[in-house]
């Protein structure tokens, strides 16, 4: 097996103008040769034996250091040039720190990431290594940059980030081949979420482009780039859409997946033209800039919000969202629990209910399921009125969207308080109190992924143990709606 180096260059990758759109995909594909190779050595039999091992979150957060390096220098660029300023220094320093964050994880590991285990392959490790190597300079000019140094130097970015995307197609080369798997990562579908995350990148690079054009900044971005990259961007989309199994690309494996293609291919049609002057040799103006980033940002969500859908839908998909649900749920979420307003409002009900026989329990909960059909009632209004109610609403709104829902049970299995109304009062039948606090162990309870209607979004319920701090006695349970695409 050759080296990773062997591989063709970025530049030789991309095709020219007037090839078939096969040949432009295929030679725009920066892995799937290397993932085929890499592949092979992981035998079926291996496959069996291992664990998670987080296998596509890996994948997917080394491809994503791809776009990184482009967000960088297309961040650097427009703050360099005072284009938008404001929004270009947020955006840098949180491209800066996600990438210091995957980096990190890929190598030693960050449940919240996905990832359960540090790094062990020898060669994997090596081309961490390089792509830090490569980072280290550039996050240093990035960071003067950011901080207003009269020293920062843009030249370094720009004369360095195209070595640093480089090493990250590398890692990402040897990531996507040695993490194939029967069980959790099948080839194909590594090769598909290759093409996935490699739009994120053509869409920051669309954008640093344009800077680059409008700052006559040569080594950011030049009308030939800019071209080939639309062409590229638009062919992929296409081809994720629709299939291109001659590419390697498999038909999307859910309606959810194809659905949210089709949407970003209306938006970025319907967008597209910005960049039509660009390519034409014309003038690109501040603003124009600014406009291109913001469509790269609107593109990049829907391509992250693709890229769940399609991890959640194929073989392995439990750890890939369980891990960082638990440990969202332990690093976060837990911290809700120790509530004084919440720990009282639960030991008040425990000693009203305390004498309810089941039969009573099923009263209110069929009364409550008739008021929720006739649009409220005395009974939803009284929980959700309470002040530790409200409190659970301030709370959710401030995850911004992470969390969608969130309810209190007693130790009956009723629910004490919660954000929303949810559809039944008791939920003692229910895995989410029976493992919780019905099984006497204070166990976590993890639900499996599914589609929310009101929503639009994937979910999953990570449901917890409430233990009064006071007593160490179990009182109740919480559970919490997760929007699944916005964890991962």
């Amino acid at each position: 097996m050759k080296p990773l180096r062997s591989l063709p260059s970025r530049s030789a990758r991309i095709g020219a103008t007037g090839q078939s759109t096969l040949a432009a995909i295929s030679s725009s594909l920066c892995s799937a040769a290397a993932i085929a190779a890499f592949a092979s050595a992981a035998t079926f039999a291996q496959a069996q034996d291992r664990h998670y091992d987080g296998g596509k979150a890996r994948v997917n957060l080394a491809a994503k250091l791809r776009s990184l390096s482009e967000e960088v220098a297309s961040a650097s660029c427009r703050l360099d040039a005072q284009i938008d300023a404001d929004t270009a220094l947020a955006d840098l320093e949180k491209a800066k720190d996600e990438f210091q964050t995957i980096i990190a994880g890929l190598r030693d590991g960050d449940n919240a990431l996905g990832i359960p285990t540090p790094e062990t392959a020898s060669d994997n490790i090596k081309s961490i290594g390089a792509v830090t190597e490569a980072w280290s300079p550039i996050e240093t000019e990035a960071s003067r940059l950011a901080g207003g140094s009269p020293g920062a130097d843009l030249a370094v970015i720009s004369g360095s980030f195209k070595d640093l995307l480089e090493r990250a197609i590398e890692l990402t080369a040897r990531i996507s081949g040695y993490y194939s798997n029967p069980q959790e990562l099948l080839q194909s579908d590594a090769i598909t979420l290759d093409y996935m995350a490699r739009q994120r990148m053509f869409l920051s690079r669309m954008a640093r482009a344009m800077c680059g054009l409008s700052t006559g900044t040569a080594k950011m971005g030049s009308t030939e780039e800019l071209r080939e990259t639309v062409e590229l961007f638009d062919r992929s989309l296409v081809a994720l859409r629709d299939g291109f199994p001659s590419a390697g690309i498999n038909p999307p494996r859910s309606d959810a997946v194809k659905a949210s293609l089709e949407s970003a291919y209306q938006t970025w049609s319907s967008k597209k033209s910005i960049f039509d002057a660009a390519i034409g040799g014309g003038a690109v103006a501040p603003e124009v800039v600014a406009e291109a980033d913001e469509l790269s940002k609107d593109l990049a969500v829907a391509m992250n919000n693709t890229i769940t859908l399609h991890l959640i839908s194929s073989p392995g998909q439990e750890g890939v969202y369980r891990v960082p649900l638990q440990a969202y749920a332990e690093q976060q979420l837990s911290k809700w629990l120790d509530n004084p307003e919440l720990i009282a409002a639960i030991n008040a009900q425990n000693v009203e209910h305390r004498n309810l026989s089941q039969a009573e329990i099923d009263g209110l909960d069929l009364d409550w399921r008739a008021q929720t059909k006739e649009g409220g009632g005395p009974l939803i209004s009284k929980l959700l009125d309470r002040p530790v109610s409200e409190w659970l609403r301030g709370q959710q709104a401030a995850t911004a969207g992470l969390v969608t829902e969130v309810f209190v049970m007693d130790n009956r299995g009723m629910n004490v308080a919660q954000s929303v109304e949810t559809s039944d009062y008791w939920q003692g039948d229910e895995a989410k109190w029976k493992e919780t606090y019905g099984n006497g162990g204070g166990s976590y309870h993890l639900s499996e992924v599914e589609f929310d209607d009101s929503t639009g979004f994937y979910q999953s319920q990570a449901s917890l143990p409430i233990t009064d701090p006071a007593t160490g006695e179990l009182i109740g349970a919480i559970t919490f709606g997760i929007n699944v695409q916005s964890l991962m």
